[in-house]
């Protein structure tokens, strides 16, 4: 299989460690940029990425589907399969999503000439990212001490905010996630797929 992706894009590095964790062979091939347009390559309507081609000129997206999509070719699925425990992996696998949908966003809209600031919206994002990480502080002891669907999401959200929007300092601020952050960080799954280079 396919994999159109970034190598900083925390949604396509989702994709990246699943299929390590679980052995299933990806080709990651990067996807060039095309003005209005988004993305090149992957077939997505939407110029995102992203996009697995999964059967031959048939591609996937978004990564939610594209992260379920692998992990139901695993024989022991990391998503449970009903009830409280697969919604509590649905809903921390949406709150990884959200903390880097508020620092992409974030970024955008402070990288623009200081004339087209719209503060209001900065600051919706700023929030975002606050109660985000407030969160996950908060619900850090039960986020798992092995890779999870759910925490998935959340190590490449943190990342991602680390990378983007290092003013927030968020491993400072908040011990707790920042330790365990650390305790999944120390492998080569981790590794492997981290492409951030940091800059004081």
């Amino acid at each position: 299989m396919k994999l159109i992706c970034s190598p900083i894009s925390p949604y396509a590095r989702k994709a990246m460690i699943l299929a390590r964790l679980s052995n299933i062979e990806l080709e990651e091939v990067t996807a060039e940029k095309d003005g209005a347009n988004g993305y090149v390559a992957g077939d997505s309507p939407l110029g995102k990425i992203p996009a697995l081609e999964w059967q031959p000129g048939q591609f996937l997206f978004d990564s939610p589907v594209i992260c379920q999509y692998l992990d139901s070719l695993r024989e022991d699925p990391l998503l449970p399969e009903e009830g409280h425990p697969r919604f509590i992996q649905l809903w921390q696998h949406a709150l990884g999503d959200g903390l880097s949908d508020a620092v992409y966003n974030y970024r955008y809209e402070t990288v623009r000439p200081a004339a087209l600031h719209w503060d209001e919206m900065i600051e919706r994002h700023d929030r975002s990212i606050r109660n985000a990480i407030a969160t996950l502080e908060k619900i850090s002891p039960w986020l798992g001490s092995e890779w999870t669907f759910g925490n998935i999401a959340i190590v490449c959200g943190l990342d991602y905010a680390s990378y983007r929007a290092p003013h927030f300092d968020w491993w400072t601020t908040h011990p707790k996630l920042a330790e365990w952050h650390a305790s999944l960080t120390d492998n080569a799954v981790w590794r492997e797929t981290y492409a951030y280079v940091m800059t004081a």
